[in-house]
């Protein structure tokens, strides 16, 4: 059998799909090689087939945008390419989250491993924690580093301030809790402890900080 004669044929829907996925990361072509060392083209693969090829390149688009910024905000002007250890990760799991809190998370994580200074910092178990976050244990992390005095109880406070009803901010406040990012919030109040963050979770909020 020829080398023509195994190749799989592309319909000319897959092929539009394809140009479409492709337009929509044109936009990211240098910033794309300063971060990963590569071009979109390279990236349309990750993306899928069908349909999910030009849903994935809008989340890849969206999060990529996001972490452009971070590194504006930080003054990086020229990125270094990510470590492929923590790089693919980050794309792979970018391509299948359109919640823009998560979103977020990878741009952040993205932008530290992209940093030529603070690219040490995205450590791997980072990645799988971010994995397993939903979008308001998220917002609920990044409103934590907020001195802040809860009353009466820690969930109490953040469903008010998030506007969130309090059993899906205890239900955060518990997975952030069985990641090991953070200390028991029942038995630790959020205004006395030195810190609410255990160790692993203050390595991982310098990886996502500005």
């Amino acid at each position: 059998m020829s080398g023509d004669d195994s190749l799989i044929p592309v319909s000319d829907e897959q092929a539009k799909l394809g140009q479409k996925a492709l337009e929509v990361l044109s936009e990211f072509g240098g910033f794309l090689r300063q971060v990963l060392g590569t071009v979109p083209e390279d990236l349309v693969g990750l993306c899928g087939g069908d349909w999910l090829k030009v849903r994935r390149a809008q989340n890849f688009a969206a999060m990529l945008n996001k972490s452009r910024d971070h590194l504006r905000k930080r003054g990086v002007r020229e990125p270094q390419p990510a470590n492929l250890k923590v790089a693919l990760p980050i794309f792979e799991a970018a391509a299948n989250e359109g919640r823009e809190e998560l979103q977020d998370i990878w741009a952040r994580l993205l932008a530290t491993a992209a940093d030529p200074k603070r690219a040490g910092q995205v450590r791997s178990e980072f990645i799988e924690i971010a994995r397993q976050m939903e979008p308001l244990d998220a917002t609920v992390l990044l409103e934590m580093q907020k001195r802040v005095r809860p009353s009466p109880t820690v969930r109490e406070h953040f469903a008010k301030s998030l506007g969130k009803p309090i059993d899906e901010v205890e239900l955060s406040l518990s997975n952030l809790y069985q990641l090991g990012l953070t200390l028991d919030t029942n038995v630790t109040p959020l205004s006395t402890a030195p810190s609410i963050f255990t160790v692993k979770g203050r390595e991982f909020m310098r990886a996502v900080n500005d």
